[in-house]
């Protein structure tokens, strides 16, 4: 403000409202403790919209539950359609609605828990830096080791790391309405998304396309990982074993491959997908020389340079 006193956010974002999507698979066993943190929210103008992907559990009653409670929660009818995978639950929800009478689109994973001050934090953030797409970082915990650990994923953004990873974990992520509407034109024709990293491709198109993307030091999320999920956190033992197997089956190259046809980044860093692509020796060597330009992180980039050596299949 030109006077220079702080803004009254709590006034200034009244009338933001924000369209939660919760992508739920089997998940009953945390996933009460997930919405009562959303219902939590400091900040309370939202609406929460679920979609099932066919869970074989109770996930369906319990929301059905909720729903019946709560005005501002809809489980979304999945007319017996199962995707399959997380990312296809994701953008099923997004192509659900324009969501126009939002302000804001939010995502949540079935087995988190939100801080009070999560959806606050976002638009503040968002707010400050006049960004359109926000991630935070977060604290992830081991339901096995019983250890929790601070992610940093708030490093300054580089020239080409949209091509080689995603802002942070998903669940953290919002994004302006008109953000969301350019994500539903940029994947509506796309056929299938198993197998693949709904948040890395959403961070990407927002990057090809010149969308400010805020990123929050802060975190707000704790960040469950157990033995059932999808990816898990580097930090967590059985994450990292997804991860090392992951890798091993090539699955990072064809999704960098992938991400970038959906996204078009195969044009913005044209020079360097063509390296993926061939993935020769000298390639290789090349792509390794410019490392630092592809992941925020220090530890991340060292770690790149022998993922591109010796897991690039």
């Amino acid at each position: 403000m030109s006077d220079g006193s702080i803004p009254d956010f709590g006034a200034l974002f009244m009338k933001e409202k924000i369209a939660i999507l919760l992508a739920t698979y089997n998940g009953s066993k945390y996933l009460e403790e997930q919405l009562m943190s959303i219902i939590a929210q400091e900040h309370t103008e939202w609406h929460l919209f679920v979609r099932d992907d066919g869970s074989t559990d109770n996930t369906v009653s319990l929301l059905n539950l909720y729903a019946n409670k709560y005005g501002n929660i809809t489980v979304v009818n999945n007319f017996g359609e199962f995707t399959g995978s997380a990312a296809g639950n994701f953008f099923k929800l997004i192509h659900f609605s324009d969501y126009s009478e939002f302000t804001h689109i939010s995502f949540a994973d079935q087995d988190d828990v939100w801080s009070p001050g999560k959806l606050r934090a976002a638009l503040e953030c968002m707010a400050l830096k006049g960004a359109g797409g926000y991630s935070s970082n977060l604290v992830s915990y081991d339901n096995v080791m019983r250890r929790a650990t601070y992610i940093d994923k708030s490093q300054p953004e580089k020239e080409f790391d949209y091509i080689f990873q995603g802002a942070s974990a998903g669940c953290t992520y919002v994004i302006t309405q008109q953000v969301c509407a350019l994500i539903k034109a940029k994947t509506l024709a796309i056929d299938s998304f198993k197998g693949r990293s709904h948040d890395w491709l959403i961070y990407s198109i927002c990057r090809v396309n010149d969308v400010k993307w805020a990123l929050d030091s802060e975190a707000h999320i704790f960040y469950r990982q157990h033995a059932t999920n999808v990816y898990g956190s580097m930090s967590a033992f059985q994450g990292l074993v997804n991860k090392i197997k992951l890798l091993r089956s090539g699955w990072y190259r064809s999704n960098i491959l992938w991400v970038a046809t959906q996204s078009g980044s195969k044009e913005s860093g044209v020079e360097i997908i063509k390296l993926i692509k061939r993935n020769g020796m000298f390639d290789k060597f090349k792509l390794l020389s410019r490392s630092s330009e592809f992941r925020r992180g220090r530890k991340e980039s060292y770690l790149l340079k022998f993922i591109i050596l010796f897991l690039f299949k």
